[in-house]
């Protein structure tokens, strides 16, 4: 029987459990983010979307496992990362949504472009509808349940660069950013 074609189905899997689960938790929740703001058009996003989806994935993760010094600034006009950080923000353990003109320090500031504000904006209209927000208690047990089996490290960057590592490259990229943009 034929897989639809779909990025997971193109993503080679690690080969151990642990690590396996981890880059099954981040690669789903990748997908769920971009899903959640952009729907059907989710495969047709830049890269930078996909970044910010990969980094919060990460960070969503080592949330549920331990505190960490991560954070993300998102300006007010860029709807598409807005969404998702939002939405980020229902799947984790522990953020805070602040409002404001503070910017925190060492933050990652990553923005949608044109174009992919313009497929949001499609997407807004389109007849299709996109994954219910119900869905987010499904995937935040989902994330739960994998954090549960980790062990957090003694500096929370430790616990980042060990999801990264256990989930492959894209997903080590990510951690790395992370760490460097979010350590204070």
């Amino acid at each position: 029987m034929m897989k639809p074609a779909t990025l997971a189905n193109h993503r080679p899997e690690p080969t151990s459990s642990i690590s396996g689960d981890v880059y099954e938790a981040l690669n789903a929740t990748t997908d769920y983010l971009l899903e959640t703001v952009y729907g059907p058009a989710r495969l047709t996003v830049s890269n930078r979307q996909v970044q910010l989806a990969e980094r919060l994935a990460v960070a969503i993760l080592v949330d549920h496992i331990q505190l960490a010094g991560i954070s993300f600034s998102i300006d007010r006009d860029d709807l598409p990362s807005l969404a998702m950080v939002q939405t980020a923000t229902l799947l984790s353990r522990s953020w805070l949504t602040i409002a404001g003109n503070a910017r925190p320090c060492a933050s990652l500031n990553l923005q949608a472009s044109e174009s992919d504000r313009m497929i949001a904006r499609t997407v807004a209209f389109s007849p299709y509808p996109n994954r219910e927000l119900s869905d987010c208690g499904y995937m935040r047990n989902r994330i739960a349940e994998v954090a549960s089996h980790i062990q957090p490290l003694d500096d929370w960057r430790a616990t980042v660069r060990r999801l990264g590592q256990c989930a492959g490259e894209r997903f080590a990229n990510a951690a790395d950013a992370l760490i460097a943009g979010g350590a204070r």
